[in-house]
């Protein structure tokens, strides 16, 4: 193996595809790990390896130093899922192991958190790590922020933030782009008004969240980040990655409407999710501009221009994901 190598986990899903392929471009060895097989343009450029990223095999090559970093994709990221044992296993006890693995090793271990963690916010104001333990927010509201929450926990008591590879999570917020069609209701919400836009369809939205906020970001911007993320020097620690701009869904049903250059059929249902349900998030990007200065963010006309080019690649039909 080269000394500069990546092994990214979850490859075959929507995040993974383009993380898999932002670190082909930055000059890394790729080799992917899924329980489904790569599309076909990423496997001729990796090495493919079809099955859990905590197979015997895996871990094996993990704790014998073959990868400068591993990216750890592949979890369980339905946020319905209720089967918590299911959600333990794959979100929490299985990524220690890998991550045990890759402090045996000098690994760099890098890891998929979620904004999920923090639950309801009380006052709308973007949110800061930090916030986790306070009264600013209520914590995880589903079994899977929950699962979430735990290996962060974990990560940040077992494993020192100084020396050496080490770690970093990221806590992302609503990550939209090409590829995730195949995810059906769990696609990013703004993915799936966008698709509906381009069909013509009715855009269906809960009653209640029309004044509801999110913070979109575009998955080029996640890609970008998890590969500077990967290089031992950069900084350990769990750190928010979202764009740090609230979007309402009114603003967002605007926009919509623009590119369409036609009036929308909205249709309000009621909210199965009260109780569950996240009605604003926004994260303070303070801690990641300061670790990693050269990353650009994604202001708020890169989020439209993202969200307007993913509205044409919906229209002209070119999304197979």
């Amino acid at each position: 193996m080269s000394r500069q190598s990546v092994l990214v986990t979850g490859a075959a899903g929507f995040i993974g595809r383009h993380v898999a392929r932002a670190c082909l471009d930055a000059g890394f060895q790729v080799t992917t790990v899924d329980l489904t097989t790569p599309p076909p343009d990423l496997g001729r450029d990796t090495t493919v390896h079809t099955g859990s990223f905590d197979d015997p095999a895996i871990l094996q090559a993990v704790d014998a130093g073959r990868f400068t970093a591993v990216v750890h994709l592949g979890a369980i990221s339905s946020t319905v899922e209720e089967n918590w044992q299911v959600l333990e296993r794959v979100n929490v006890t299985g990524p220690a192991a890998l991550a045990e693995r890759c402090e045996r090793s000098g690994t760099r271990f890098v890891y998929a958190s979620s904004f999920s963690v923090y639950g309801e916010i009380g006052d709308r104001r973007p949110l800061p790590e930090s916030a986790l333990d306070s009264s600013a927010c209520s914590g995880p509201l589903t079994a899977y922020a929950r699962s979430k929450a735990l290996f962060d926990t974990h990560m940040a008591t077992r494993f020192d933030a100084d020396g050496g590879p080490g770690w970093a999570g990221l806590r992302f917020t609503n990550v939209f782009g090409t590829g995730e069609r195949h995810k059906k209701s769990m696609a990013s919400i703004i993915g799936q008004l966008l698709l509906a836009t381009a069909r013509h369809e009715p855009l269906t939205l809960f009653a209640d969240t029309l004044e509801a906020c999110r913070d979109y970001i575009p998955v080029a911007a996640v890609a970008r980040t998890c590969v500077l993320m990967a290089d031992p020097a950069a900084p350990s620690g769990i750190y928010n990655l979202g764009s740090g701009h609230a979007v309402s869904f009114a603003e967002l049903l605007h926009w919509c409407s623009e590119f369409a250059e036609a009036p929308l059929n909205v249709r309000l249902v009621a909210n199965r999710h009260v109780g569950r349900y996240q009605y604003w998030t926004c994260a303070d990007m303070s801690a990641l501009d300061e670790s990693l200065p050269t990353r650009p963010r994604p202001g708020l006309d890169d989020l439209r221009s993202a969200a307007h080019k993913l509205h044409r690649h919906f229209k002209n039909a070119n999304d197979r994901g």
